[in-house]
């Protein structure tokens, strides 16, 4: 279990000490970027595309506060073989993934399951998730992007003959963690509204109460990059192959290399997603980091028919897949794919989606409907990086936010903005060195 070096102390970095880059404009790299130019910081947000349009453009929007426990756990392990046996499962390994899994990621994963480990990174991981949802107010407000964040909560449906049990189960296991849920009564009529289609198929369920969703994790996304622009922030678009420390006029300084050219900076963020560990490894640091691929379909409106819009994400436990609301109509998302770098998305994956809408009713035969796939950000042990490097002054992390990347958007932005300031000490558990 990491250590904190509390002799060793990150050194703040003051507002006027120069220029800050952050690398990657996913939804952590521009939060953390809008929370940095508001403390008072010179800070250019520099991507190869336009900010929101890597993987934090299809999530699930699901703000999952509930989801306390790490998958780096014996119970994940102990799922493991009926996952990938299961046709159509929710659970793959492609090809690329292999030599990531036997480099190590496997064995760091082993070790994150021990009981003493998984304890402490449940602990980790419940003090990130415990303000998630004030972070995400505080954030936004002054953005116009407020009402983008809905706190009704979700729902968790089952569709098998009996789902007593499991559903007793769930209920308890939530409530051991603290988390608040309010399971179904046995008669439909006390339900609360579906559509009708999915009440017919629906057996029983239950309703986290304290989650939230946003409508358009995309449009949420540009909407905290417009705000870092009034704010001041500048974004520059470019692909950072490489980056070079050395001694500038402001003490350390960073050459952040390109196909165009350098960028200059004071100090340096890496918040890449799946790719930080090509910029991270070359100082020295090893970044195990795997990408689990995912998938959605959006179906427009109200799928042709004359059904409602769900109010609120619903969890269809037989099935695997979360449905949630957006302003471009119902997105369905599922499937963990461990994926390399050169696997091609399997377009099985978005068809299975739409089979299961039809099957729920949430899609017509013949509706149109768009589909996306991305790649998770997974460390061994499902932790983030949130971190100040103690080797290479004015270089910061945050990344590795697994299948959490927006839930965890705004409170790692905090985090960062205080780490960088000096306000607050990083967490040994979440280092950027842990698995060097």
């Amino acid at each position: 279990m990491p250590v904190a070096d509390v002799s060793n102390p990150p050194m703040p970095f003051r507002p006027g000490s120069g220029t800050i880059a952050v690398v990657g404009a996913g939804v952590v790299g521009t939060a953390t970027a809008l929370a940095l130019v508001r403390d008072g910081h010179d800070v250019i947000l520099i991507d190869r595309d336009e900010p929101g349009r890597g993987c934090s453009y299809g999530n699930a929007g699901h703000i999952a506060t509930e989801q306390l426990l790490p998958l780096a756990s014996f119970a994940t392990l102990r799922r493991v073989p009926g996952l990938l046996l299961k046709s159509g499962g929710p659970l793959g390994i492609r090809k690329g993934a292999l030599p990531i899994l036997a480099r190590g990621w496997a064995r760091d994963f082993l070790g994150a399951c021990l009981p003493r480990a998984h304890a402490h990174g449940t602990a980790v991981l419940s003090g990130l998730i415990e303000t998630v949802i004030q972070d995400w107010r505080t954030l936004l407000v002054g953005t116009g992007a407020e009402a983008r964040l809905q706190t009704r909560g979700h729902h968790s449906v089952w569709e098998s003959t009996a789902p007593e049990a499991a559903i007793a189960a769930s209920v308890a296991a939530a409530r051991g963690l603290g988390v608040p849920v309010t399971p179904w009564g046995p008669n439909p009529g006390d339900w609360p509204d579906l559509p009708h289609a999915l009440r017919q198929r629906v057996t029983g369920g239950m309703t986290y109460t304290g989650t939230g969703h946003v409508n358009d994790p995309f449009g949420l996304t540009q909407d905290l990059a417009v705000a870092f622009v009034a704010r001041g922030g500048r974004i520059e678009k470019a692909d950072i192959q490489g980056l070079e420390s050395g001694q500038g006029g402001n003490g350390v300084s960073w050459r952040l290399r390109h196909a165009g050219g350098v960028i200059r900076a004071d100090a340096v963020l890496v918040a890449l997603g799946v790719d930080s560990g090509s910029l991270l490894e070359p100082l020295g640091y090893r970044v195990p980091m795997i990408a689990e691929r995912g998938y959605h379909v959006v179906v427009p409106g109200d799928s042709g028919s004359n059904t409602p819009l769900l109010d609120r994400p619903v969890v269809f436990e037989n099935r695997t897949i979360i449905v949630t609301p957006m302003t471009m109509g119902l997105r369905a998302t599922s499937f963990t794919d461990f994926s390399g770098p050169d696997d091609a998305p399997d377009p099985r994956r978005p068809a299975l989606l739409r089979h299961h809408l039809r099957e729920v009713g949430l899609m017509t035969p013949g509706a149109e409907s768009s589909e996306w796939t991305g790649c998770r950000p997974s460390l061994p042990d499902y932790l983030p990086m949130l971190d100040a490097s103690r080797r290479h002054p004015g270089l910061y992390a945050a990344c590795g936010h697994q299948h959490l990347g927006l839930t965890l958007a705004a409170v790692s932005a905090r985090r960062m903005a205080d780490i960088v300031a000096g306000r607050a000490l990083p967490d040994p558990a979440m280092a950027l060195d842990r698995f060097s």
